[in-house]
């Protein structure tokens, strides 16, 4: 007897961040919807996903579960600092959804208040990295700040103390997973699924949009790297059994079973 095939279908998070009210955001909405029509379950990566599509496109009319992503052992190795190391990180896309533009006013907000500007890394690629450079400058932080091309995270990771996530919006970001598995003290904003990783430290997670709070949090962990060590520590052992690779294949085999038997499960603001 042959095996019996199925056919899974996550939700690009990229698309659910449209406004509903927008013209591509009808566009997006309107194919989510038609692609339902081709699958058999649904994966999300994280309940604020589900939630999202349910709001925007509609309740999922096939089962689905909540896979996370999941890193690899390898990825929970802690990485070792540089001795040079710059202050603080960013590192992904160069483009306002991610909040480079609200690092600089952060960096330049901490040098204001101390008098010193923290040495930062600007480390990926986009369409406005030289718009980037130039407001670095104006800030009059170029001395301070460098900008580097992508590179592999954990080798980034190895170059600054502090990582800072300061996006606008996101799904579930690897960076985040990644950042926390090689044991990097990490300020991020509370959007997508992020608050559902920090768990129980979620309640330092900045307002996104906000360069004030972000240079408030980053300035805290640079002014107590005890105190920023201890959270890096107890955040990657939370996360551990929760984000795993292993976790993550377990999650997205149950679809699998789910596509097969055609249960139906909660709506995901009950789930």
């Amino acid at each position: 007897m042959g095996a019996v095939s199925a056919r899974l279908y996550c939700p690009h998070g990229g698309s659910l961040h449209y406004d509903v009210a927008s013209r591509s955001g009808k566009v997006f909405f309107l194919l989510e919807r038609a692609l339902e029509r081709f699958t058999d379950a649904f994966v999300f990566v994280s309940a604020f996903e589900a939630e999202a599509f349910r709001a925007k496109v509609g309740t999922p009319r096939r089962p689905f579960v909540i896979a996370s992503n999941g890193i690899r052992d390898a990825e929970f190795v802690p990485v070792e600092t540089e001795a040079d190391a710059a202050d603080f990180l960013y590192i992904g896309m160069m483009r306002d959804l991610k909040g480079p533009d609200l690092f600089l006013a952060a960096l330049a907000k901490i040098r204001d208040e101390t008098g010193v500007a923290p040495r930062a890394l600007m480390i990926g690629d986009g369409p406005d990295t030289e718009r980037y450079q130039r407001q670095a400058a104006e800030f009059g932080l170029a001395a301070t700040t460098r900008f580097h091309a992508a590179m592999p995270a954990r080798k980034a990771f190895a170059m600054a103390r502090i990582v800072v996530v300061p996006s606008r919006a996101e799904s579930m970001p690897y960076i985040v997973l990644e950042a926390i598995g090689a044991n990097r003290p990490l300020v991020a904003t509370d959007v997508g699924g992020i608050p559902e990783i920090f768990a129980e430290q979620r309640t330092r997670l900045v307002p996104p949009g906000s360069a004030e709070a972000l240079a408030t949090e980053m300035r805290r962990l640079l002014d107590d790297p005890a105190t920023a060590e201890a959270e890096a520590a107890a955040l990657r052992e939370s996360i551990r059994p929760r984000f795993s690779v292993e976790a993550m294949a377990r999650n997205v085999s149950e679809a699998y079973g789910l596509a097969r038997g055609r249960t139906v499960l909660p709506s995901p603001e009950t789930s």
